[in-house]
């Protein structure tokens, strides 16, 4: 069983996009076209940082590719042969 310490693999990169299009959707007719799009971009950073979207891996976390921590195909990885 997993320690309750262990980070989800889950990318949580979909709260910016969601973010920006519900701030347009609500911005854009209550504040008109300039103040829209800025309403727009401040609730997608706040939808962003609110589920963690701006979270760097930390220490140890393995880059996405390879199971030993290498990206796929820089040719970090152990070697045929």
């Amino acid at each position: 069983m997993a320690s309750s310490d262990t980070q989800s693999g889950r990318s949580n990169l979909w709260a910016w996009p969601v973010g920006i299009l519900i701030g347009l959707a609500i911005g854009i007719p209550l504040f008109g076209s300039t103040g829209g799009v800025a309403f727009g971009v401040a609730l997608g950073v706040a939808f962003a940082v609110a589920f963690g979207a701006t979270k760097g891996r930390t220490d140890g976390d393995p880059a996405k590719g390879d199971p030993d921590g290498g990206a796929a195909g820089d040719g970090a990885g152990p070697q045929p042969g």
